[in-house]
Order: structure tokens, then sequence, then C-alpha cells
């Protein structure tokens, strides 16, 4: 099970110790209250799509979930569609065949509480779920990102991710649909 301290420098200058560890079920409240959380802060709700509880719990138990602690409280939390068959395996979304799925993973989830922002904690989230893509013998990385989140399509941009696709998903919203061969 995945567990790691990192110190990350803050663009201010500020450096923290961060915890981060691989979820369980007993994280899905710390899970739902975090992205209700930032969901609320955010000024443009078209350009974050709420993962439901139940497609949260089904990935605690199948998938990738990691969350970011510091002193005790989750302030970050990603996860990751591993390498399986499943809709929400974003190789469907471009008309993949059942058969090459279980090459690909779809990093689903990224939420930071907005006091946390700012120690690159999306880049090393990309960095830690595609090591572990690898290490299951993923080929191919998919993400969603809706045109109007600069921030992170310039992230997932400067990672190595292509555009290939923009369309509606979730209930209509227009994403950008980006891949990297891993």
């Amino acid at each position: 099970m995945y567990c790691k301290t990192f110190t990350l420098l803050r663009h201010s200058g500020q450096e923290e110790e961060f915890l981060m560890r691989q979820c369980t079920e007993a994280d899905l409240l710390d899970i739902m209250e975090l992205q209700q959380k930032v969901y609320d802060e955010i000024a443009d709700p078209e350009l974050y799509a709420i993962v439901e509880e139940p497609e949260i719990h089904e990935s605690l138990l199948e998938d990738y979930c990691y969350g970011t602690y510091h002193n005790g409280r989750m302030v970050a939390f990603t996860m990751m569609i591993a390498n399986r068959i499943s809709h929400r395996n974003y190789g469907t979304y471009i008309g993949y065949p059942e058969e090459r799925l279980p090459k690909c993973v779809s990093l689903e989830i990224t939420i930071v509480d907005s006091a946390y922002r700012g120690y690159g904690l999306q880049r090393l989230f990309v960095k830690i779920r595609e090591e572990e893509a690898k290490r299951h013998g993923a080929e191919e990385s998919f993400v969603t990102i809706a045109p109007g989140n600069e921030y992170s399509l310039k992230n997932f941009l400067k990672s190595g991710y292509e555009i290939v696709e923009t369309r509606p998903l979730y209930e209509g919203a227009v994403r950008h649909i980006l891949r990297k061969m891993l």
C-alpha cells in the first residue's frame, strides 16, 4: 500500500510536510466532504463534474485512490481508474475496442483544498499515478479537462499529454480528452 511523506515548497517559499497514502473505504466521508468544499469554492461550476459517492466507493475498492494529509487532515485527493474493462475507462470515450482497455488508465479526479494550492500537488499526483499505471502494465493514460480549466490543462500539456478530442461528456458538459503514451 502506497504511503510516503513529502516536503513541498509553495511558490511563495513556504515549506510544508505532507503525507500521501492510498485511501480505503474508511476515507470515503473525508473525500466527499473535501470534494464538496472544493466544488463550493469554484467560481465556474462548469469546470468540475462532481464524482458521485457510489463511483468513489467503487474506486476505493477497485482502483487507485490517494489522499494527501497535512497535520492529519485530508487536504487533497486523487484517483485513477485502473486499466480494466469499464465504462469509466476513458479509452471507451474515443472508441477503443474492449481488448485495448486493459492497457489504458484514466486519471479521473484531483481535488486540492484552496488553502493548499501552489505546492505542486496536481503535478505530483500525475507523476505518482503514471508510475502506478506503468507498474500495472498500462501503456496509455487519459484525462478529461474542461476547456476553461486553464491551470489543469497547462499542467497536463506540460506533462506530455495531448488533446485527442473535444466533445460533450458528463451530462453535456464539453471536455477535452487528453492522452499520453506511457
